[in-house]
């Protein structure tokens, strides 16, 4: 039992990316960012449904645990069925890549730093921090202990007084992990710390395996070894927070969009997957929230005007399609059951008028966030933007396309936390000291795909030289 409550997620999740995708899921790479992909999305539909479960029925049991399994076994039944059924071949991801082939050492870099990746977390997350940091203990994996030991009086676990932190915390890494609990019996700190490392190293192979998709392996490698120097990521992915995650379905949700541009052929199936993921953002964190309503207006209402809008209207359809599940049932958790955010309330908008003519508080919202930017990871942006300008960037119209809207969308996600920077009620130098940096971890993943997609990358400008040279 305890095997198969880890698996399902993971054979729910990868089950509807097949059954969507049979011609192309299981094959090289795509292998990877299907087990990802489904992994996460799996996650996401399993604590909503152990959250609806513990409303409607009991705390998920043997009962819940055979329902789930029956659900998973139908999924993989169709899944293997569409696979059997599908033979057609996708144009191979080496049609936008160089003869150059993968350049041997970042293979073997990206092994070493994968299982040093690896084994940093287990160390740190079982010997160091087992319970996770402060918030861990005091609201995420406090809120799993709370239903699972809750009985009926379970919902005090939303209250004030039980919670007196982001009462209204969506449910995904709380659920998840309280659905495992209880199908066990038992609130036993691997599983908070599994649901932790799954995401993490899950944000950075799907980097690699999109970007070698989408530009080639080498510009994947790259990817990857970067975000494996990038010390903080895992360190603040131990904290058993929920910025890792968030990261996690933010960069899948970025990165389905940007395959939806390159392959039109798979739009429609693609934009239902980024519905699940983006939903599955706003499962996470409220951060999330705000992610959803920014793919929205940005993806969709956005490109009305420049678009044919029936064809707009079609793809928020299969957007939505795929979203409806879990929005629905975080509607539901907000209506019912979360009390007030702490940020975005009536008393802390009446203090707006005052703020929009303080200046000062403008200056020291935007130089805080500034200077962590890029003192962040010991100055790790300075990399990434040297990169960048050597490398120089790709102008062919697969990049171009849709990375505007990408970049935009990032950019906005930045004013939203300046928003809630510029009017939180606690001390504003503290409270930038306290969660800078895991916001900056929420995007980070992403932007560091963004950067790594729009670049020539290694093979082109190899080709470059060979080019100068012969001539």
């Amino acid at each position: 039992m305890d095997l198969l409550v880890i698996i399902l997620p993971f054979l729910i999740g990868s089950a509807i990316i097949v059954a969507l995708f049979p011609e192309y899921s299981l094959s090289g790479v795509r292998l990877i960012l299907t087990g990802c992909l489904g992994a996460g999305i799996g996650l996401g539909i399993t604590s909503c449904i152990a959250f609806l479960w513990l409303v409607l029925f009991t705390p998920p049991g043997g009962y819940y645990l055979i329902a789930e399994l029956c659900l998973s076994i139908f999924l993989v039944l169709f899944a293997i069925y569409r696979y059997v059924k599908n033979t057609i071949e996708i144009e191979p991801a080496s049609s936008h890549e160089s003869n150059i082939g993968t350049i041997g050492w970042l293979k073997s870099t990206f092994l070493i730093l994968m299982i040093a990746f690896v084994a940093s977390f287990i160390l740190i997350a079982y010997f160091e921090r087992p319970h996770g940091a402060h918030d861990a203990w005091a609201i995420w994996n406090y809120r799993a202990r709370w239903l699972l030991r809750g009985g009926s009086q379970w919902t005090y676990a939303f209250s004030y007084m039980n919670a007196a932190d982001s009462p209204d915390y969506p449910l995904l890494v709380t659920g998840s992990v309280f659905r495992m609990w209880s199908v066990l019996g038992t609130d036993h700190v691997a599983i908070p710390i599994m649901v932790a490392g799954v995401l993490a190293a899950g944000s950075i192979l799907i980097l690699f395996s999109s970007l070698a998709i989408l530009r080639g392996e080498n510009q994947g490698y790259l990817a990857a070894i970067f975000m494996f120097i990038t010390s903080r990521y895992v360190n603040i992915a131990t904290y058993q927070y929920g910025d890792p995650p968030l990261a996690f379905f933010i960069l899948s949700t970025i990165v389905l969009f940007s395959l939806k541009d390159h392959y039109p052929n798979l739009s429609f199936r693609l934009l239902f997957l980024a519905g699940l993921t983006a939903s599955c953002a706003a499962w996470t964190k409220n951060e999330g929230v705000l992610f959803l309503v920014l793919v929205i207006l940005i993806r969709f209402i956005g490109e009305i005007r420049r678009n044919n809008w029936f064809g707009i209207l079609k793809q928020f359809f299969y957007f939505s399609l795929g979203m409806s599940f879990i929005l629905s049932s975080l509607i539901y958790f907000k209506i019912s059951f979360a009390m007030a955010n702490d940020l975005v309330n009536k008393t802390n908008l009446k203090k707006l008028g005052v703020y929009l003519f303080d200046i000062d508080r403008y200056l020291d919202v935007l130089f805080g966030i500034t200077k962590k930017v890029f003192s962040f990871n010991d100055h790790i942006i300075i990399l990434l933007i040297a990169y960048f300008l050597i490398s120089g960037v790709d102008r062919s119209s697969f990049v171009k396309k849709g990375i505007a809207s990408h970049v935009l969308l990032m950019l906005l996600m930045l004013g939203g936390y300046f928003f809630s920077y510029f009017i939180t009620p606690w001390n504003l130098e503290w409270h930038m000291k306290a969660s800078l940096a895991r916001l900056i971890v929420q995007l980070w993943p992403t932007w560091i795909f963004l950067v790594f997609y729009c670049v020539k990358g290694p093979e082109k400008n190899l080709i470059g030289e060979h080019e100068k040279i012969s001539s």
